[in-house]
């Protein structure tokens, strides 16, 4: 039997995605494609049903990929509050990022169980200062900022917790981040082969 509700719902989510995912072409800003959404997607919605109530956008630009981290959270249902933190540091972009997020919070949102934040921030600083525990993050930002926020994750990760970092195929990960994988023995790494591809880091509980 077809499930006419949860079509609907895709639908609506397809229809924010096009429209979000041509803004971002239109204003000259590089996002993910459609099978990093996908993967993300899938991981975000397998996390919120273990129990996450954390998740982070880390260089949300307008808001393409927290539409698909959205979605997969939004299809788990939580009887707990589940907070998203979509952070973009650039003036010009964030200003798109509510404006979408807002747009969305009207459409989706409405008494439900998620929190969307939106945050003009440096993400490194935000991760810094905020005690998050964190049950998902990805990770788009400047490539040389990656170790950053991976040195951060061991203490960061809640023990479900997973980091996903973009463009881990193309450009590629800088020998900075390869080096402390190496040497890591907190963190488990993967790396899943969609056409830019994504490094998946998970903590390892000793």
């Amino acid at each position: 039997m077809t499930n006419n509700v949860n079509n609907d719902l895709l639908d609506e989510f397809l229809k924010n995605m096009t429209f979000v995912e041509n803004l971002s072409r239109k204003l000259g800003i590089a996002s993910i494609e459609y099978d990093d959404g996908l993967v993300l997607s899938s991981l975000s919605y397998v996390t919120a049903l273990s129990g996450g109530k954390i998740f982070i956008d880390a260089g949300a630009g307008v808001g393409y990929s927290t539409l698909w981290i959205l979605y997969g959270v939004l299809k788990a249902f939580s009887r707990e509050k589940i907070f998203i933190y979509a952070i973009e540091k650039d003036p010009y972009r964030y200003k798109y990022l509510r404006e979408n997020l807002e747009k969305l919070k009207n459409q989706f949102l409405r008494d439900s169980f998620i929190e969307i934040n939106n945050v003009n921030e440096d993400a490194v600083k935000f991760l810094r200062e905020k005690n998050l525990v964190i049950d998902m993050i990805f990770v788009d930002i400047d490539k040389r900022r990656y170790i950053d926020v991976l040195e951060m994750l061991p203490e960061k990760l809640s023990d479900i917790g997973i980091g996903v970092f973009h463009n881990a195929l193309f450009p590629g990960l800088d020998e900075r981040v390869i080096e402390f994988l190496k040497r890591e023995n907190r963190l488990s790494h993967h790396l899943i082969p969609t056409r830019l591809g994504l490094l998946i880091v998970k903590k390892i509980m000793i």
